[in-house]
């Protein structure tokens, strides 16, 4: 039977009408046709500009150019509070700390420092992702190796939660000194020392394609990590555990591995929970060539649908790096906003864009 006339054919053709297809096609058609991508949409910024109030954690002891948290913010996460993004948690790759902020009118207002790690362990946590689900807001290290050597490697190989109130609030007494009421886990070496496709580059340098979270999302009980290292044939991986056992002596953790269409030298910078599923931040693995785009993916089917790549603001610095998806909004019928924040710009330079499923 010719293929277009296949019912399989009829098939694949009726979901490209409908802007369905995700880009990697199906492994009956891709034998016969060769490869078939659906083309993805230029995402432009809202006309509206944001701001931030002041700066995100600028504290003169221990800030360089280099080394400054507002200069590094890696993830965002908002608590489901009233009013709306009242309260909301920013980590950076830096700094052993994240900070509490809240939104208003497009404008983000920093608040109160949290420590993370204390300060007598070495190294910092290389806070990559952030997420809140179930009355806690979630850290999660990038669990990968320094470019240069093992060094204090050790202590980016941690996840972390602490909960909060039905406004949002710590049901404790934050400091900026001691990580008081923050639980530390670090089971999820365990998950990918034996996870299909990702083991191998387990704790190797991430020049080498090594293992490097740097987004997560919690959602119906699951926590989805999302892997920016490696990069595996054009596929880029997701580890799924139960949420509640990572932070539990020896309950089993359930890993599950899935792998994403996501490119060449392509990983995924954050992760972010909707109500159909999870929207998925991607960029180069290392500096390659490669722009940052969104991706709809639905963790009960495994659809993988391209959102659109990400046009970048003006006057955005040539190095930054679009690595924080936050939503704003996400209603029936209406498209998603988005803000995403991009690492390496002046307190993340924050961005809206508007996006259709």
């Amino acid at each position: 039977m010719p293929l277009l006339s296949s019912p399989q054919g009829r098939d694949l053709f009726r979901r490209l009408r409908r802007g369905a297809v995700a880009l990697a096609v199906p492994l009956w058609l891709a034998g016969l046709a060769g490869p078939v991508a659906a083309e993805p949409a230029a995402l432009a910024p809202a006309r509206k500009a944001w701001s931030v109030e002041g700066d995100f954690a600028r504290k003169a002891a221990d800030e360089t150019p280099r080394t400054q948290a507002r200069m590094n913010l890696s993830g965002a996460a908002c608590a489901p509070t009233r009013p709306r993004l009242a309260s909301c948690l920013i980590v950076n790759d830096e700094k052993k700390y994240a900070q509490f902020f809240s939104i208003h009118d497009r404008t983000l207002t920093p608040g109160a420092l949290i420590r993370l790690t204390a300060k007598e362990v070495k190294g910092d946590p290389d806070a990559e992702g952030a997420a809140f689900a179930d009355g806690f807001f979630y850290v999660v290290g990038s669990h990968g190796r320094p470019r240069h050597g093992d060094g204090e490697g050790r202590s980016r190989f941690v996840v972390m939660r602490f909960p909060v109130d039905a406004r949002g609030r710590p049901a404790f007494a934050v400091s900026e000194e001691e990580p008081t009421g923050v639980a530390v886990s670090a089971r999820l070496g365990e998950a990918m020392r034996d996870a299909d496709g990702i083991a191998p580059f387990y704790d190797q340098p991430l020049d080498h394609d090594g293992v490097n979270i740097e987004g997560i999302a919690v959602k119906d009980g699951r926590m989805h990590l999302g892997f920016r290292g490696p990069s595996v044939d054009g596929q880029g991986f997701i580890l799924s555990v139960d949420a509640d056992a990572v932070f539990t002596a020896d309950k089993p953790l359930a890993p599950k591995v899935t792998r994403l269409a996501l490119g060449p030298t392509t990983g995924i910078r954050d992760l972010a929970a909707v109500r159909d599923g999870l929207i998925v931040l991607s960029g180069p693995v290392n500096d390659q060539a490669v722009q940052p785009a969104l991706w709809h993916w639905n963790e009960a089917t495994g659809a993988l649908v391209p959102l659109g790549t990400l046009t970048p603001p003006k006057g955005l610095p040539e190095d930054a790096k679009a690595e924080t998806v936050l939503v704003l909004r996400d209603a029936p019928d209406k498209p998603l906003r988005l803000l995403i924040l991009y690492d390496g710009a002046e307190n993340g330079a924050p961005t809206e864009y508007r996006v259709r499923r």
